[in-house]
């Protein structure tokens, strides 16, 4: 059976809205599933995170005992200055001798506490850059949530405007917008 054109409507405007209505959802499950995969993201960097904050805590420790350790060698230090001046008064008769022995106990002592002091400022230094990294990591991951919002948002508005191809235009130049901000975030 043939279908009379004059019969035919010249177009369906509750069909028009169903297919965008379908579409939309199409596209607000695909944008959940691409939220869902960062907070994937989000959890493996907060898991890394928290694994070099234990690796720090771990390494802070290491420090400690080379502060406690150089605390320590800096009084066998002067311990040690102390017996040498000693030793310095018994045996001037023997200066030349004496003199070099000492000043070889003098910088091995001086080099000892050296390099315990710059064990422990580079313990110190590690520390820091894991937490700026750790912050670095959260504010990406806040940027990363406030453009899906912006995205959700976009879409969403569609369905609020007076037809659907000022709604669809108007999602279209949102999302444009979020695009110049969110393309370099998410990429990353």
């Amino acid at each position: 059976m043939t279908s009379d054109p004059a019969t035919e409507k010249p177009g369906n405007p509750a069909k028009k809205w169903i297919i965008a209505t379908v579409v939309l959802l199409v596209a607000v499950v695909g944008v959940g599933a691409w939220a869902l995969s960062l907070q994937s993201d989000v959890d493996d960097k907060d898991a890394q995170i928290a694994a070099q904050e234990q690796e720090l805590a771990q390494q802070q420790g290491a420090a400690d005992q080379v502060e406690e350790a150089a605390a320590g060698l800096a009084e066998d230090a002067q311990q040690a200055f102390s017996d040498l001046g000693a030793q310095l008064d018994q045996a001037q008769t023997d200066a030349a001798a004496t003199q070099e022995e000492t000043q070889a106990a003098i910088d091995d002592a001086e080099q000892a506490a050296a390099d315990a002091k710059a064990r422990a400022d580079s313990a110190e230094d590690e520390v820091a850059e894991a937490d700026a990294r750790a912050d670095e990591a959260t504010a990406q991951a806040e940027a990363v949530g406030a453009c899906a919002r912006g995205y959700l948002s976009a879409i969403a508005s569609a369905f609020d405007a007076a037809s659907i191809s000022q709604g669809v235009d108007q999602a279209k130049s949102d999302i444009e917008a979020l695009n110049a901000s969110c393309l370099e975030k998410l990429g990353s």
